[in-house]
């Protein structure tokens, strides 16, 4: 028996349809609908004679889905420390002029569209080449 989220759960099942497999979730699927923007686990099983398979199938794809969300994480974190190093010295621009407990509320946001901004700077720089 497998155990997958809700947000994976159809990316799963049709994973496993597609190298053959014959998947059911233990649940009832009007339930699963019900719980979609929650974080619940559902159970999927296959038939006893595709176990083997399916657990050496559903291991490989736990693993790239560990590498691919480590290559993400690797990826936001410069653009992730470069914003926070920017709200800081913003913080003391605004605490040397006396403006920071006015312009407090303003710091995460910047340090957001900040962290946008280079999270997408690549994108940004391509779609401008385009035009």
């Amino acid at each position: 028996m497998y155990k997958a989220n809700t947000q994976s759960l159809q990316a799963v099942l049709g994973f496993l349809r597609k190298q053959g497999f014959n998947p059911a979730t233990l649940e009832n699927p009007s339930n699963i609908t019900a719980y979609r923007e929650s974080t619940c686990l559902i159970s999927i099983t296959v038939p006893r004679d595709e176990a083997p398979g399916a657990r050496s199938l559903l291991r490989k794809w736990d693993q790239a889905q560990e590498l691919e969300a480590g290559k993400m994480t690797s990826k936001l974190a410069g653009p992730f420390l470069c914003s926070v190093a920017i709200v800081v010295v913003l913080a003391f621009i605004f605490l040397f002029f006396g403006i920071l407990s006015d312009a407090a509320a303003l710091l995460p946001v910047i340090g957001l569209v900040v962290f946008a901004l280079l999270a997408n700077a690549g994108k940004i720089n391509i779609n401008r080449k385009k035009t």
